[in-house]
């Protein structure tokens, strides 16, 4: 079959960035055979820069991946107008040059956010004879209300009412909605009809790549001296995760903590020079805040680091995040903050505990349980990497995608199509 994804943000093969869901995704249904054609971005959403199309047009047709880039004014800010703007040209662009595109694709892939680029897919799936796939990713629109900055809110509100029709219209006019967490799939399978199928699949981890740049990335500078306990936040520091919180109950055990105690947040966002001002204003050496690390020099950090933090604030409607999946990898006792599959993971896997989003008593009780139970702690590390190995490896959960693609096929024969 000949399959497009239509995804803007994920890093393709080759990108410096470690590779994601569409990457997996894409790899494997090349390797099967299948035509992938990979809509994407000029423009970089982590790094807000532009990519560099050569190079990654090289790596992915070594994979048999065509990759179609598609150009649209920059944005600097996750939370922005601009970023806005940047989606509906986007969406405008990928409809010029689609709509002419051939051959026509079977199966469209397409991710939301952004609702709006999803929803022209949609529409291109449907005018050529394909299937339609949504492939959600994040509770577009709703959480922008919530972690949009107070001076952005009002024309946040505004754009509310169009961007909400996009994903009434996603649902009705699809074939599938797949999902990375239950919370995904649901926002959207309330509009849909009846027979449509739905599927949640996790991003996981490709436990294979992640072993691979812990070999590789193995340093003196990380790796954990004799008695120290490590712990580990990665991630942006941004207004929707709780990592305020994680910093403040560091200052509530403190510097001189016995075992000696090492925190590491890696990551970077518009929360990092306040992040700066907390670890300076309570004195905390054993605080190191990284900034975003070359993918094995974090790999192997964290595989030396004892607990992770999921920690994200309730309003961020954030439900299975990549994070977590990475800890369990790292085989790491996991601190948990987010309700529902989060906290049953932790709580059936026996591999780590919950602690209330916003509160760094429950934070610092949380870690004390851990760092005074050394029995415990390794037994939820074990846990941990075991629900890596049988559950949440890519390679156990993405065959089950690539089967509902297969399964899908086309809309009309190819014959019949232009």
């Amino acid at each position: 079959m000949n399959i497009w994804i239509v995804n803007p943000f994920d890093p393709l093969p080759g990108d410096p960035e470690q590779e994601g869901r569409y990457a997996t995704l894409a790899r494997l249904l090349a390797g099967r055979g299948h035509r992938v054609v990979w809509w994407t971005s000029s423009f970089s959403h982590r790094f807000k820069r532009p990519v560099d199309q050569v190079t990654l047009r090289a790596a992915c047709s070594a994979l048999g991946i065509e990759v179609e880039f598609l150009t649209a004014p920059p944005y600097y800010a996750n939370v922005s107008l601009r970023r806005v703007w940047n989606h509906h040209v986007l969406a405008q662009r990928f409809v010029g040059a689609a709509r002419t595109r051939t051959p026509a694709p079977d199966v469209v892939v397409a991710s939301s956010p952004p609702p709006g680029l999803a929803w022209r897919a949609v529409e291109v799936a449907r005018a050529r004879g394909a299937r339609a796939v949504v492939d959600v990713q994040d509770a577009w629109p709703d959480v922008f209300t919530t972690v949009a900055p107070p001076v952005l809110r009002p024309a946040v509100q505004c754009c509310l009412p169009a961007l909400r029709r996009n994903v009434r219209r996603i649902a009705r006019a699809c074939d599938a909605i797949v999902g990375v967490a239950d919370g995904y799939v649901d926002l959207f399978a309330r509009h849909a009809r009846k027979s449509q199928r739905t599927a949640t699949i996790p991003l996981g981890v490709d436990l294979a790549a992640f072993d691979a740049a812990v070999q590789r990335g193995r340093s003196e500078a990380h790796t954990k001296p004799a008695g120290e306990i490590w712990l580990a936040y990665t991630g942006s520091l941004n207004r929707s995760y709780d990592f305020m919180t994680i910093l403040r109950a560091a200052a509530r055990l403190g510097a001189d903590h016995r075992p000696p105690l090492r925190f590491f947040l890696t990551g970077r966002g518009e929360l990092t020079r306040q992040a700066e001002e907390l670890v300076r204003a309570h004195s905390l050496p054993n605080v190191h805040l990284t900034g975003f690390l070359p993918f094995d020099t974090w790999a192997y950090l964290l595989s030396q680091c004892d607990i992770g933090f999921n920690a994200s604030l309730p309003e961020a409607m954030i439900y299975l995040p990549n994070k977590v999946f990475y800890y369990l990898a790292a085989g790491v006792a996991v601190l948990n903050t987010i309700p529902g599959q989060c906290s049953r993971i932790v709580r059936d896997g026996a591999c780590g505990l919950d602690y209330r989003a916003g509160d760094p008593d429950s934070c610092a009780a949380a870690i004390r349980q851990l760092i005074g139970d050394e029995a415990r702690r390794a037994a939820m590390r074990a846990a941990a990497r075991r629900l890596a190995e049988t559950e949440y490896d890519r390679a156990v959960l993405f065959p089950r995608y690539v089967a509902l693609l297969e399964e899908l096929g086309p809309r009309v024969l190819p014959a019949d199509r232009t």
